[in-house]
């Protein structure tokens, strides 16, 4: 799904597109064959619609397979206006069918142009804690441990719509080098909100602390003790502005880099795209993160063998089950008791040490990280010695003295305490 070359091109009526095999050298290729996958897409229908948004109309293209989520995806990335705020009147008689349905189904018909209007404010133009806050649609998870919902993950890798996006995000994935893959280095996806950062009150006008207070206990100490093994790419379901500012104001970039982090690249939310599960006995639409546009992009580098990715959101590990950790999400940073006794980071940390020879990280179980009995590379200590109370002097009420250590709680503002 694209807009055509030209806004002025008209549009016609449906045309099938003819099944295409994708060139055997185009990362789409590398990435339906090494997920085992067929690399012939069968035809689908193409329908030309034209939406207009503040005065100017443009034309654009969607496929049958293609969903209502798909085409709100396709008008972000065209307005920056985010799906939950969109409006779309007109492309269809009464409410807009949900996210999941099929544009095949909308009842587009054959006419030479189906014009909508598009209603919403754009990402940038609203509070800045609106922009950078999770959503309760953010938070909502689906367990892909569950037998049941496996079965639908499984189900989803192989549909035809799904191996078309997949192809598609592959295709477009461009990545900004910051550091070149390392011979011989396995490969830690590591999601931001939630996990290493809580954002649901960062950049809030009532809490203009500094980012820092903000972050994952430990968080530098992890990053030290992993990047010898690991290279690093961030993937933040956000958009890349905030995605490099986070970074930024955490130091694990630019001039105030707090240490010698290999971070290859960063990943934004433009290659994600969404399938559809069940939640509580309802569809539910979900974006994920396939591992495989990575893989494609570094072939004989990276691959299902050699990559972890940990995330707060087990949904997020959808097409990749084998690969994902999924750790407890980091809420309530300003609390006393949150950044004095979270230890995740120091729980993860251990387990990429343990597992830092592993073969194939795909053989294991990581939801049992904590419990993971390998021994440790040589000469290297236990990271959970950093929790002991010698070495955070803030767990005896004493200020912190090093930025790797968990940042002491700011002054909750107006005398009351953060709730």
């Amino acid at each position: 799904m694209a807009p055509p070359d030209s806004t002025s091109a008209p549009a016609g009526p449906p045309t099938a597109s003819t099944s295409t095999s994708p060139d055997s050298d185009s990362p789409g290729a590398h990435v339906l064959a090494d997920s085992n996958l067929p690399t012939e897409l069968p035809s689908e229908l193409s329908f030309d619609l034209v939406f207009s948004w503040r005065g100017q109309k443009q034309a654009i293209t969607v496929q049958e397979l293609d969903t209502v989520g798909d085409l709100k995806m396709l008008l972000w990335s065209l307005t920056s206006v985010p799906p939950e705020r969109q409006k779309i009147v007109g492309l269809v008689k009464g409410k807009l069918p949900g996210d999941e349905q099929e544009v095949v189904e909308l009842g587009l018909g054959n006419t030479n142009k189906k014009e909508f209007l598009l209603v919403g404010t754009p990402e940038g133009e609203e509070a800045k804690a609106k922009a950078v806050g999770p959503s309760a649609q953010d938070e909502a998870d689906v367990d892909y441990a569950a037998a049941e919902t496996r079965k639908k993950a499984d189900q989803a890798v192989q549909s035809a719509r799904n191996r078309r996006k997949l192809k598609e995000a592959a295709d477009k994935l461009e990545l900004s080098i910051m550091a070149p893959p390392r011979p011989g280095k396995k490969l830690l996806v590591l999601d931001l909100d939630g996990c290493i950062l809580d954002t649901s009150l960062w950049k809030h006008d009532n809490f203009a602390f500094p980012t820092e207070m903000f972050a994952r206990p430990y968080l530098h100490d992890f990053l030290r003790l992993v990047s010898p093994h690991y290279d690093i790419m961030p993937w933040s379901q956000t958009s890349w502005r905030w995605l490099e500012s986070k970074l930024a104001e955490l130091s694990m970039i630019g001039p105030t880099r707090k240490g010698d982090y290999h971070i290859v690249s960063t990943v934004d939310r433009t290659p994600m795209f969404s399938i559809y599960s069940e939640r509580d006995g309802k569809p539910f639409a979900h974006e994920v993160k396939a591992l495989g546009i990575l893989w494609a992009k570094f072939p004989g580098q990276y691959s299902a063998a050699n990559t972890i990715h940990v995330d707060d959101l087990s949904r997020n590990f959808a097409l990749n089950i084998a690969n994902g950790l999924k750790v407890k999400a980091y809420k309530d940073a300003l609390t006393r008791d949150r950044m004095s006794s979270d230890k995740e980071l120091l729980y993860v940390a251990r387990y990429l040490l343990q597992i830092a020879d592993h073969d194939d990280l795909t053989q294991l179980d990581h939801s049992r990280f904590k419990h993971c009995k390998r021994a440790l590379p040589p000469g290297v200590s236990d990271p959970l010695k950093l929790a002991a109370p010698s070495a955070s002097p803030q767990q005896q009420g004493q200020p912190a003295t090093t930025t790797s250590e968990a940042p002491p709680p700011p002054p909750p503002p107006g005398g009351q305490r953060p709730q």
